[in-house]
């Protein structure tokens, strides 16, 4: 075999032959997918940086400010698109809308509503009060705080939304286009601004804080919950029926994509969680979430086919609002139990106790005689 070293090459060789190295690298990322430590797509088009535009887009869906952005960015996007007309501009779509919600409905939602924001509030307090004297010995006890705060939060944002039902002008509502049965009939966009709220509030308690997920794997079904979600309500304000159609099924596309990774908490607590122990309870509410979130779909189906009316879906929406969130705090309080349970007989399996016979009741008896002699 020749050795190499008895034709040595010119440095500006080597240079010349790094620098066409690099450019075959630059060409072939161009072709493919590479993937980064972070598990990010990144591809590098003549300098153009799209390789670096794809890891902030996905680096940004880790962050809640960037779960925010996207959120806001998309609803934009589609409330520029689309220009819904308020209610309050059209005399036809308010006439709908007073018949089809009865304020006293709203009414006895806020008021139901008000007495479980004060229980969790007070709740709470409590709890907190108690907490303190034991920061020092349990560090992460602050945590347990965390998901009432989040319940606390989820319940006043359906109070301020009955409240907003309540208004004479239906400013919180847009006239639906398209279908000759949806012609101003009002679609009620404060709906959508709550879910846009809440379910990221419920997929957080369900992912993080039930099911122990770190939030890399809660980030993602978010920000497309919130995205179809989204979707869902332009389907309203499309005349195009192809493109409605169109919009109305990536919606569902996404439903089932946040969906499959839901199942994928539900999976990975079973198979690598010691909570896993605590039994149903934490699982039941993502399934639950699962199946709640996809009869809304089934309802929004069929009022768009014009198969259900607007009275009913909003009335089906009134109330499974207010039970998924009812829903979501019975089911930890149960979790809150077991960790209180849990964290107790931790605290006593690594604590040297003295134990103390007790007396019986003749033997104080007895020591009570012979006191008196």
């Amino acid at each position: 075999m020749e050795d190499p070293l008895q034709h040595p090459v010119p440095d500006k060789v080597g240079v010349a032959s790094d620098l066409e190295g690099k450019e075959r690298e630059h060409v072939t990322g161009a072709q493919g997918l590479a993937s980064s430590a972070d598990g990010v797509v990144a591809v590098s088009v003549d300098g153009s940086g799209v390789g670096t535009a794809a890891r902030c887009v996905l680096r940004a869906c880790r962050h809640p400010c960037g779960w925010v952005s996207i959120t806001v960015a998309v609803a934009i996007i589609f409330a520029a698109v689309v220009q819904p007309i308020g209610c309050h501009s059209d005399s036809k779509c308010q006439r709908i809308a007073k018949d089809e919600a009865p304020l006293i409905y709203n009414q006895c939602a806020a008021f139901a509503l008000g007495a479980f924001l004060v229980h969790e509030v007070a709740s709470l307090c409590l709890t907190w009060k108690l907490a303190q004297q034991a920061i020092d010995v349990i560090h992460n006890i602050r945590d347990f705080m965390i998901p009432g705060v989040f319940l606390c939060v989820t319940f006043a944002i359906l109070v301020i939304e009955n409240v907003a039902h309540m208004n004479s002008t239906k400013w919180h509502a847009h006239v639906a286009r398209g279908a000759t049965y949806l012609d101003s009939e009002p679609v009620y966009t404060v709906f959508y601004i709550e879910w846009l709220i809440n379910v990221p509030i419920l997929l957080i308690l369900a992912g993080r804080y039930a099911l122990s997920r770190p939030l890399d794997e809660v980030a993602r079904p978010l920000v497309v919950t919130n995205v179809y979600i989204i979707f869902a309500w332009a389907g309203y304000f499309i005349q195009d029926t192809a493109a409605r159609v169109i919009v109305v099924a990536i919606a569902f596309i996404l439903y089932f994509f946040a969906s499959a990774d839901m199942f994928f908490w539900v999976r990975k607590f079973y198979d690598g969680s010691s909570a896993a122990e605590l039994g149903y309870l934490r699982p039941f509410l993502t399934i639950s979430l699962i199946v709640i979130f996809g009869l809304y779909g089934i309802v929004y189906l069929c009022r768009l086919c014009g198969v259900v009316s607007g009275s009913s879906e909003w009335l089906f929406f009134l109330v499974m609002n207010a039970s998924t969130k009812l829903l979501a705090s019975i089911a930890f309080a149960g979790i809150r139990s077991a960790e209180y349970h849990s964290l107790l007989l931790e605290m006593v399996a690594n604590t040297n106790t003295v134990f103390q016979r007790s007396l019986t009741a003749a033997e104080i008896r007895d020591k009570f005689l012979l006191s008196e002699d």
